[in-house]
């Protein structure tokens, strides 16, 4: 595993987009250079937290600076590792950072490439709760979320039952 980048490399505005384009770089070459960079940037960002009821990466993904490149890192993160994020960091939380002006868009990645069985979950977890986003302006959240069950058809059906749930919210 390579050594962890400095702290000055992951703040600035201008490292972060290095390291997000060397992310995609490295997955497009399919080099396995990728997951490790990936794990290495998730451990540094978002290390899983000793106490139940905190989470380094819901905390990360509501940062500005740091949410962009979490945002990167769960694009190229495998099936396995984001099953792991979610169950370690998000299950339980998923309204909070739904809801949230700029966690949301962490989540909206993390459906664009989550495996069928956390869609699932996030699906029963947020689903009958879609209308707070809505109404907090976060649009791309219920679109992430029906995409995701579009790529999953067994999740269609619920998925239509919670859209017009929230059709028919007051």
């Amino acid at each position: 595993i390579p050594p962890a980048p400095p702290p000055a490399l992951r703040s600035p505005a201008g490292a972060s987009l290095c390291l997000q384009v060397a992310l995609e770089a490295l997955q497009r070459s399919q080099s396995p250079a990728c997951s490790r960079l990936c794990d290495v940037l998730i451990g540094q960002l978002a290390p899983p937290s000793p106490a139940p009821a905190e989470s380094a990466l819901v905390r990360g993904l509501q940062d500005p600076e740091r949410s962009r490149l979490l945002e990167a890192a769960m694009a190229v993160a495998g099936p396995q590792r984001l099953r792991q994020l979610f169950q370690q960091q998000l299950k339980g939380r998923l309204q909070g950072v739904a809801a949230h002006r700029v966690a949301n868009h962490g989540l909206q990645r993390l459906l664009d490439h989550a495996p069928a069985d956390v869609v699932g979950e996030v699906l029963s977890e947020l689903g009958p709760a879609l209308a707070e986003p809505l109404a907090r302006g976060h649009p791309g959240v219920l679109v992430a979320l029906l995409g995701a069950c579009r790529r999953h058809p067994g999740l269609q059906q619920e998925a239509l039952r919670c859209l017009f749930q929230v059709g028919h919210a007051p």
